[in-house]
């Protein structure tokens, strides 16, 4: 009963993904995406009678010192130059950032990770990388990059929660365009500092920029091992 249970949930996991990805992207704005993806998150989840598993305060503020942290080794292969500070544009940013980080943490790691499955991880996984597929230099380095970071995301969504893993990618979205500098998924703003990787594209990430670089890919990759290792270590009896 229980594993016909799991697949009727993989099963509405997956039509949650396509729906809400074609809705997503029929609306023109993040800031309407994330309040419509809140709506439905909090009326599916009242539906089901499930936790929500939103998390604490303190596991948030530690995502984002994580992220901060993540940002750091790409320094040491950067051209780093300072180019100048300017407090309201960096507040102006925070909603947009905000918003991109709630409709796709809400989408992709939200419902779809309600309840956790293997089967539920990779698909969500997989659209989201899929959704940067029209960003400039997107390619196999850029899929492989942002769809392993969805595997760390989506095991900090299962043992943090999700306000975590929200946090996790709104400060690594705005460190890395607006801090340092850097193309973020191939997108890039005005930044406290203008850097740019030396060597080639599987260092630097190319256009898409660092998500696609094996250095980000090794950073995610190894947050991932160590959620796994806290879930298999909680389902030890």
């Amino acid at each position: 009963m229980r594993k016909q249970e799991d697949d009727n949930w993989e099963g509405r996991a997956l039509s949650f993904l396509l729906t809400a990805t074609v809705l997503m992207m029929a609306i023109p704005t993040p800031y309407l995406r994330a309040f419509l993806s809140l709506i439905i998150f909090a009326l599916l989840v009242k539906y089901h009678g499930e936790d929500p598993k939103i998390g604490t305060l303190k596991g948030s503020v530690t995502a984002s010192i994580l992220a901060f942290a993540m940002t750091l080794p790409l320094l040491l292969f950067s051209q780093l130059e300072f180019s100048g500070f300017d407090p309201a544009f960096l507040l102006s940013m925070i909603p947009f950032h905000l918003s991109v980080a709630v409709w796709e943490e809400v989408v992709y790691r939200g419902y779809p990770l309600l309840r956790f499955s293997r089967t539920s991880l990779l698909a969500s996984s997989l659209a989201f990388s899929l959704i940067h597929a029209f960003n400039p230099g997107f390619g196999l380095q850029a899929f492989l990059g942002v769809f392993v970071a969805g595997l760390a995301l989506g095991l900090m969504r299962r043992e943090w929660g999700l306000g975590p893993a929200m946090s996790m990618h709104f400060s690594w979205n705005i460190l890395m365009e607006h801090l340092w500098g850097y193309p973020t998924s191939g997108l890039r703003g005005p930044s406290v500092f203008v850097s740019k990787l030396v060597g080639s594209d599987i260092l630097t990430g190319g256009d898409f920029g660092p998500e696609a670089s094996i250095i980000v890919m090794i950073e995610f990759f190894s947050l991932f091992l160590a959620f796994l290792s806290i879930l298999q270590r909680d389902r030890l009896p």
